[in-house]
């Protein structure tokens, strides 16, 4: 027994020596091959070879700018809304990420004849208007809170001769620019009387919505709109000598009638107003819808057009350069719908690529009409919270590779280390799946050997709860329709019947609409002075990580 006892230890010792052997010839493998940390399921992955292709360097020690705050301001088309103490009460809860709102088609020649405060001229041609409408509406407006921004742009029925009705109303310019002078005084100084000239003057005053877009948005020549502009500018600076203004966002579609051309005249052109050269312009801003079925992101050709005509000259340079229409126009089958933007992990993903452009080209804001579905959060709207948690952080500098559009932001904020990692394919049957390295070096991470991690999650199966209800709303047999699928308005593609499905199963909906935490307080280690990350990326995907030092 005593024989047996020592032969089986001594089995054991070889066994055991064995093994430690086989530690050190690992321990001594080439340095390409890394130790890495895989994201989301494997803590302590096995050494692997890592494709130079799909490695993001990042340098905690480079800062190249903020992750700065450009999703807060909403488009409204009906400021007397807010007159309403329950639609006041419904946006509330768009405060998290809602800061203001661009108020559209305030000075009348609308399709339904609100905002009619033109009333004529008396028998002496003096303007007779009444703004008590006006004010009512913007007193109930700022008890939300919410930031105004002004849009000057149809110009009232009276004021252009025959009543034609465009696509959204009057897009006439007026007959009389004396009267048009005179309205326009008229209501900024019912504004400054009201408010206050320091608050208005906070205010952003827009001239016009797709002036380049004929004849839906205006029907007049280009220099009928150089005229109005100027005129509308000159108008607005002799009661508020300081306001901030710009132009009408220029339309990106190929139905534009032109495009960089305003620019130049109020760089150096003879004002319409003044008679001096140049206007001012203290914005830029455009348009941008994307169409799914085009399989593609054109967002950079159309920055690089304006913005190489607005660096071409020295007082534009600068400016804030924003997109005040923005979501995605039509789905895969080119089909539009009442949606703007689509509703699931597509859209999610196409966000994310979206804003690693804007960060790029120093777009200032992107105008958003909405990011939920029924009050839920849709794809997009948890890539928004995502936001939310960096914001304010210092964007970090990255070295890659990596083509198509996928790619990392990272940024430092509060001594953590926050990565939103994402990949998109135009397409939405594409299963192009994707795996990234980020690999994180600098100061920061060489003199902290220990870290927790954090991850959440938007993909088909995290955070969208609308693949969901389109499986309960078929199985309850209700009919689609020849329309847009997966936008964030349901009617587009279902016929009536899936309000009911929604309401019966809306618990369910509201827990797959949470943003996900897949990964909590994962240790990660520090390695030869960085942390080199194992990211497996879906189609449409996009990923937090959290990095905590320890």
């Amino acid at each position: 027994m005593k024989f047996l006892q020592k032969k089986c230890n001594s089995a054991w010792f070889m066994f055991v020596s064995i093994c430690f052997c086989f530690a050190l010839i690992s321990c001594s493998k080439s340095d390409v091959e890394q130790e890495i940390v895989t994201t989301p399921s494997n803590p302590e992955p096995p050494v692997e070879t890592i494709d130079p292709a799909k490695i993001v360097t990042i340098n905690t020690g480079a800062v190249v700018g903020q992750m700065y705050n450009f999703w807060s301001t909403r488009p409204m088309i009906n400021q007397t809304r807010f007159n309403s103490s329950s639609f006041r009460q419904s946006i509330e809860e768009f405060k998290s990420y809602v800061v203001s709102y661009n108020l559209v088609r305030m000075l009348g020649g609308r399709t339904d004849d609100l905002n009619e405060f033109y009333k004529g001229v008396d028998a002496s041609g003096n303007i007779i208007t009444d703004f008590s409408g006006l004010i009512t509406s913007m007193r109930n407006f700022r008890l939300t809170g919410y930031k105004p921004r002004i849009v000057l742009d149809n110009v009232p029925w009276a004021m252009s001769g025959t009543r034609v009705e465009e696509t959204y109303g009057n897009s006439k310019p007026a007959n009389d620019y004396n009267l048009w002078r005179k309205y326009i005084h008229a209501f900024m100084t019912a504004l400054v009387n009201e408010f206050g000239v320091n608050e208005v003057k906070t205010w952003r005053f827009r001239v016009g919505t797709e002036p380049n877009y004929s004849p839906d948005h205006w029907s007049g020549s280009k220099e009928d709109y150089f005229k109005h502009y100027d005129i509308t500018v000159d108008e607005v600076l002799k009661v508020i000598p300081d306001a901030i203004i710009g132009p009408g966002n220029m339309l990106t579609e190929t139905v534009a009638k032109w495009d960089t051309d305003l620019i130049d005249h109020c760089a150096n052109g003879i004002n319409y107003a003044t008679g001096a050269r140049g206007t001012r312009m203290s914005f830029f801003c455009i348009s941008y819808y994307e169409k799914i079925d085009q399989n593609t992101i054109k967002l950079p050709e159309f920055i690089a057009l304006y913005k190489n005509k607005l660096d071409s000259y020295p007082q534009f340079r600068n400016i804030p350069f924003d997109i005040q229409e923005f979501g995605m126009l039509r789905d895969e089958n080119a089909k539009r719908g009442t949606s703007l933007n689509d509703a699931t992990e597509l859209g999610a993903s196409w966000y994310a690529a979206i804003a690693d452009m804007a960060y790029k080209n120093k777009i200032t804001e992107i105008y958003d009409w909405g990011q939920e579905s029924e009050g839920l959060a849709t794809g997009r709207r948890n890539v928004t919270t995502m936001f939310e948690k960096m914001k304010e952080g210092s964007r970090l500098q990255t070295v890659t590779s990596v083509t198509g559009f996928s790619g990392i932001i990272p940024v430092l904020k509060d001594n953590k280390i926050y990565l939103l990692v994402y990949n998109h394919h135009p397409s939405r049957t594409s299963t192009n799946k994707r795996t990234l390295y980020p690999k994180i070096e600098g100061g920061l991470v060489s003199a902290t050997k220990n870290w927790k991690m954090n991850e959440w999650t938007v993909d088909k199966t995290h955070g969208v709860f609308m693949h969901e209800l389109y499986k309960d709303v078929r199985t309850a047999g209700i009919a689609s329709k020849n329309g847009r699928i997966y936008g964030n308005n349901v009617t587009d593609y279902f016929m009536d019947g899936w309000q009911a499905v929604f309401d019966a199963n809306k618990a369910k909906y509201q827990s797959l609409s949470t943003l996900p935490q897949t990964q909590e307080n994962v240790l990660v280690e520090t390695k030869d002075g960085n942390i080199t990350l194992k990211v497996d990326l879906e189609p449409h995907s996009v990923k937090l990580i959290e990095l905590i030092p320890q």
